[in-house]
């Protein structure tokens, strides 16, 4: 499971989360501030699916605001 966006080209296991205690994941990406970056999760078997948390929306995918 990794998280895709327009900050790594799309390409999955860039930057993969990595499990944490109580069943969550998490990853760390250092992106610049002052912008906008769409972004989705990725699962197995191509399956892509949003944060319902995001700063906003940007067609299928969501919005973070840095």
């Amino acid at each position: 499971m990794s998280v895709v966006g327009d900050y790594n080209d799309w390409r999955p296991g860039v930057h993969a989360l990595t499990p944490r205690k109580g069943g969550n994941r998490a990853v760390t990406v250092e992106l610049p501030t002052g912008r906008s970056h769409s972004f989705r999760y990725l699962a197995a078997d191509d399956h892509r699916f949003n944060e319902e948390a995001a700063d906003g929306q940007d067609g299928p995918n969501r919005l973070i605001h840095t």
